[in-house]
């Protein structure tokens, strides 16, 4: 392949973009919805991820100690369970912080701050909060907790169990467990689906518009025409619908994650919508680039080889 070979291919294509008109515009528009559709469920993802993480963040566990217990056997216990392999972190709340952080929410109720007060002794017990790397996992930190020896220290309730609150609530967490899991299939899932979708929808356009030309590319082969000099022209005006879709794309997506951003803080857990795509609007654009691209090209060369058998 000479150079002027390959300039001709170049202009050929660049032609045949700007001569299809209304064509080259409706699969720039398509290819735009598909890598709409991408990008997305690439930002989608990352929210659920960080919704669910939020979510994750919200859950833990308390154990209540009797009020004899001496601080350094709850550090010694505390100590014990942070070496524990699922546990994520461990807080100590003494009893005059859980008194203090009582009145605190109780600011407003004097009837509740009198009875408090006329109590000689603090009715609070000293507890830790426990928050494990995976809500699945509180049932195995329990086992532990049950089964270590300092659980001597461990407050019971009237109907003689330890007061792990994980035992309370077992249902509700294993039910969150479950849903957490269930939300984490059924994203990847509609991901994979809508990504699909986007290929297809993307590739049969750019196969319309190349069997538009069917009549031409047989013309070519008829006077010995080589391959490359057949598909390239279609390879180019691939990577122009692609790179013309891509900043279209990214466009589009700037001024609506804006509007969004503050609209969607509750729903993803505090998370900003857009702060998030200002500060990876490389990264971001980068992989819509190279997306149009390989649409594009992809699509084209696909579709000249399998549907027009060249």
């Amino acid at each position: 392949m000479d150079k002027i070979t390959l300039e001709r291919v170049i202009k050929s294509g660049f032609t045949s973009f700007f001569r299809n008109g209304l064509v080259s515009v409706a699969t720039v528009l398509v290819m735009s919805l598909s890598m709409f559709i991408l990008g997305s469920v690439l930002v989608g993802s990352v929210f659920l991820n960080g919704v669910i993480s939020t979510i994750e963040g919200k859950v833990d566990i308390s154990v209540y100690f009797k009020s004899d217990t001496a601080e350094n056997d709850i550090f010694s216990f505390k100590n014990s369970l942070q070496s524990f392999q699922d546990v994520k972190s461990v807080q100590y709340i003494s009893r005059e912080d859980a008194l203090k952080s009582f009145t605190d929410r109780h600011k407003g109720d004097e009837l509740v701050l009198r009875s408090i007060e006329a109590v000689e002794q603090n009715p609070f017990s000293a507890s830790i909060n426990i928050k494990a790397k995976d809500p699945a996992q509180y049932e195995s930190i329990t086992q532990f907790m049950e089964h270590s020896r300092f659980v001597s220290i461990v407050d019971k309730d009237s109907s003689g169990q330890y007061k792990i609150t994980y035992r309370q609530n077992q249902t509700a967490i294993d039910k969150l467990s479950s849903m957490l899991a269930s939300i984490k299939k059924i994203g990847l899932s509609v991901s994979l689906v809508l990504a699909l979708i986007a290929l297809i929808v993307s590739y049969n356009t750019v196969r319309l518009a190349i069997y538009n030309a069917k009549d031409e590319i047989s013309v070519m082969q008829l006077v010995g025409a080589s391959r490359f000099f057949i598909r390239g022209p279609f390879l180019i005006e691939g990577l122009i619908h692609g790179i013309i879709s891509s900043v279209f794309t990214v466009g589009v997506f700037y001024p609506l994650f804006w509007w969004m951003g503050k609209k969607t803080l509750g729903v993803f857990g505090g998370l900003n919508i857009f702060d998030y795509f200002s500060s990876n609007i490389f990264q971001f654009s980068l992989i819509l680039f190279i997306t149009g691209i390989f649409l594009g090209v992809g699509s084209a060369f696909f579709a000249i080889r399998r549907y027009l058998r060249i």
